[in-house]
């Protein structure tokens, strides 16, 4: 069963293996919502136009939006992860 961790200044959970693959797992609909996203947020960032004289405003923007793909990305990274676990294909890792 899942536990509030105490050791960290941030929220966080201990969980057992079992709990991690659960929690890593998305459905269908979760897999298309977040690449909806992600095609959402690729388009503001290719859309994104310079402008000379605020090249800093610019970068903190481009970097805004290359986190949110990340991020996103991420996401369905641990599903596809947690995937091959349960099927057997990889062994379990924390």
């Amino acid at each position: 069963m899942a536990t509030l961790s105490q050791t960290n200044q941030f929220q966080s959970w201990t969980l057992s293996p079992e709990e991690f693959l659960a929690g890593g797992l998305l459905t269908t609909a979760q897999k298309q919502c977040i690449q909806n996203q992600i095609a959402s947020v690729a388009t503001q960032k290719i859309n994104l136009a310079f402008t000379p004289d605020k090249p800093m405003e610019f970068a903190q923007q481009e970097a805004h939006l290359r986190g949110q793909i990340d991020a996103l990305s991420y996401l369905l990274t641990l599903s596809e992860e947690a995937e091959l676990q349960r099927s057997g294909q990889r062994p379990l890792e924390l």
